[in-house]
């Protein structure tokens, strides 16, 4: 199992090692395997823009080909809150009074916010959401607090941002006046490391106990080599009567089992399934392109230990928001949904239902514009194994 940290921090990247190296003997920081992609942080909250970075690099390595099927990309989101300031600066505090202000200033306007105020009402905390997304699309948060009061004047020299104004009664120092194990001992990320860690040991033996995500235990990588396909599915959408791309990936595929092809084929699916073989079994759902056809607008299969919902999408508004169409799956007794229209990969767990679109195989809207096709293994115990495969440009 492999962790990558979203940061460029090599202090951060440190603590990181120190405290999940419990867990996962290879961490790097994403800067460590040339990602200098950040995702943009548009998020409301502390684990909205922790998973958005996550979530971010995910996609990212899927788009590049850089994901192993036991990766957890992680990142936080962190910053101070103070009371009397109703939570600012909160999310903003590297942005406070502008990117470029000095934390000296920073400091000082928020003394100077706090002139008036006395004992409690100084009160403040550092946050930090912690997000973990697994590359089978899991998300997982963890958060540390770090508490104190604002100081009447910055003290120390040890820390950094912040660190200088919030005052710690208990110890009679401020942030930056800690040494840096009393600081890792106590901080906000420190917390929240520690509680991830204690998360990612309980999913992984509830992983083990379900034979699932292998690779994570290092004791069992002998066993779990011996793990083959059982069956495999090959799932497309939007290939708008250009079939060419869709007929290269079959012919060097080899076998599979099933084709599932999420809408608007656009009337080419007599060939399609010429092309896939007798022995392939073909699901087709109607896309919004798919004029007078009979097609089917929703199909629900069980393949393996999980029951599938499959639709195009654009009944459920899977342009905007997931919402609907992950709670219509639920409605059906299905644990994973399938959808196109977009023209975009993307995969990830929504309200307990793994949502996934393999992209469009013929004309592909993602920034890199490479056609794309997902790869589903069953394994003999029923279980799921996603592969997001991209094609090159050059075949668009």
């Amino acid at each position: 199992m492999r962790i990558i940290f979203a940061t460029h921090n090599k202090n951060k990247i440190t603590e990181v090692r120190q405290i999940l190296g419990e867990v996962a003997s290879d961490i790097v920081a994403k800067s460590e395997l040339g990602i200098d992609f950040e995702p943009v942080e548009t998020g409301k909250t502390f684990a909205d823009n922790a998973e958005l970075k996550a979530s971010g690099i995910r996609s990212y390595m899927l788009a590049h080909g850089m994901l192993k099927d036991d990766d957890i990309i992680m990142s936080d989101d962190s910053g101070l809150c103070v009371n009397y300031m109703f939570g600012l600066p909160g999310i903003y505090s590297a942005r406070y009074l502008g990117e470029e202000t000095s934390y000296e200033e920073k400091n000082a306007r928020i003394i100077h916010e706090l002139r008036f105020a006395k004992g409690e009402e100084r009160a403040a905390h550092f946050t930090c959401n912690i997000c973990a997304v697994f590359a089978d699309g899991r998300v997982f948060h963890t958060e540390g607090l770090f508490e104190g009061l604002i100081a009447e004047e910055p003290k120390g020299q040890n820390g950094f941002g912040y660190d200088p104004i919030l005052y710690l009664p208990e110890y009679g120092k401020t942030s930056a006046e800690l040494t840096a194990e009393e600081k890792n001992s106590m901080s906000h990320r420190g917390k929240a490391l520690r509680a991830m860690r204690d998360l990612l040991r309980k999913v992984f033996e509830e992983d083990k106990k379900k034979g699932i995500n292998q690779a994570a235990f290092p004791e069992n990588k002998e066993d779990s080599g011996l793990v083959r396909p059982f069956q495999t599915i090959l799932v497309v959408s939007d290939s708008h009567h250009k079939d060419d791309n869709l007929k290269d990936v079959l012919s060097r595929l080899g076998m599979i089992d099933f084709l599932i092809h999420l809408g608007d084929a656009e009337g080419t699916e007599g060939m399609i399934q010429q092309y896939a073989g007798d022995g392939v079994k073909c699901y087709f759902v109607q896309g919004n392109n798919d004029f007078f056809t009979d097609l089917p607008r929703d199909i629900v299969a069980e393949f393996g230990r999980h029951r599938c919902f499959m639709t195009h999408g654009h009944y459920y508004g899977v342009n905007f928001d997931l919402t609907k169409l992950s709670e219509e799956a639920k409605a059906r007794g299905c644990d994973v949904a399938m959808f196109g229209h977009t023209h975009k990969p993307y995969m990830k767990v929504i309200n307990g239902v793994t949502c996934i679109n393999p992209g469009s195989i013929s004309f592909p809207r993602q920034l890199d514009h490479r056609p794309s096709y997902l790869v589903i293994d069953i394994s003999e115990e029923g279980e799921f194994s996603y592969h997001q495969v991209y094609l090159d440009r050059g075949r668009d």
